[in-house]
């Protein structure tokens, strides 16, 4: 059998390669060798595949930046109880009061140090603090319905209809707080759930904080408060869910969930339903409960 070397140049890349075979199969390597000469080449790579089968991958949102954002909340918290709270002297105000304030800046605090640590790579600190949180959680939980009872047992006759509409508040963000973490612990083994959850116990502070400032510019209509710190709340779940929208499947559904529950547990502050026997005959009883 007789071998022949045919020399092969590649128009696309202007180098040439020796083919040496058995000459009744020349036809095949020079069938072999126009195929790779004619295949289209990527602009700006090394690649020989076409352009159109390279799709960008969906990108979710950077969750480990919201330390940005809790820091920017954390700021904004102390100009809005400064009046109130830091002005007047902190002898002014109550043990409970204390106890509250103390527990939630510590949770503020946790929000932004956590996806920092993650972002840094010291994991051993951040299971540390997560396991922290199992104690500071209840203690903020248990100090925000210490206070509401407080105020309820508190307060004269003529703020006691008023009062009754800020323990629905009160207990509509105990709830909301207690089954965003609750599910972030669930899901703790899922970094990506777990972080979306801890990001919604963030927002239940979103309306003390703003209710505040609100107070300070209108502080005559406690409902216009409510639609101001309940819609900045839910405009942020819809800029979440926007930036979202081609993040990846297994961790979309977090926050269409959590605003559905936020816009439940809304309603009847905005629509003023604690004025109705069911939510007063509550109110009465809770007060009636010596916690503090």
């Amino acid at each position: 059998m007789r071998l022949l070397s045919k020399r092969v140049t590649l128009n696309d890349t202007n180098k040439s390669i020796i083919c040496t075979v058995p000459t009744e199969n020349l036809l095949t390597v020079f069938g072999f060798c126009h195929t790779i000469s004619r295949r289209p080449k990527i602009q700006g790579s090394g690649s020989n595949y076409p352009s159109k089968s390279v799709k960008a991958e969906p990108r979710p949102i950077d969750v480990e930046r919201s330390s940005l954002y809790f820091a920017a909340l954390l700021i904004i918290a102390l100009v809005a109880f400064w009046p109130s709270y830091f002005a007047p002297g902190l002898g002014t105000s109550s043990f409970y009061i204390h106890i509250h304030a103390f527990t939630a800046t510590l949770w503020m605090l946790m929000l932004i140090v956590q996806p920092w640590l993650v972002r840094t790579y010291r994991y051993e600190l951040h299971g540390a603090l997560g396991r922290f949180s199992f104690v500071l959680a209840p203690v903020l939980l248990i100090s925000m319905l210490l206070l509401a009872n407080h105020r309820l047992r508190t307060v004269g006759d003529e703020a006691y209809q008023i009062q009754t509409y800020i323990l629905y508040l009160q207990v509509s963000l105990v709830l909301l707080f207690s089954v965003s973490y609750g599910l972030a612990i669930w899901y703790r083994s899922r970094t990506d759930l777990h972080a979306r959850f801890m990001i919604c116990t963030g927002l239940t502070l979103i309306d003390p904080v703003f209710a505040r400032l609100s107070y300070l510019v209108h502080p005559d209509s406690a409902q216009f408060h409510q639609w101001v710190t309940f819609g900045l709340t839910d405009l942020v779940l819809l800029a979440l869910i926007w930036f979202e929208r081609r993040g990846s499947g297994t961790s979309r559904w977090v926050f269409p969930v959590m605003l559905c529950l936020f816009v439940v547990l809304q309603i009847p502050a905005l629509f003023w339903l604690t004025n109705y026997a069911p939510w007063q005959t509550f109110a009465l009883w809770f007060k009636s409960i010596p916690l503090t």
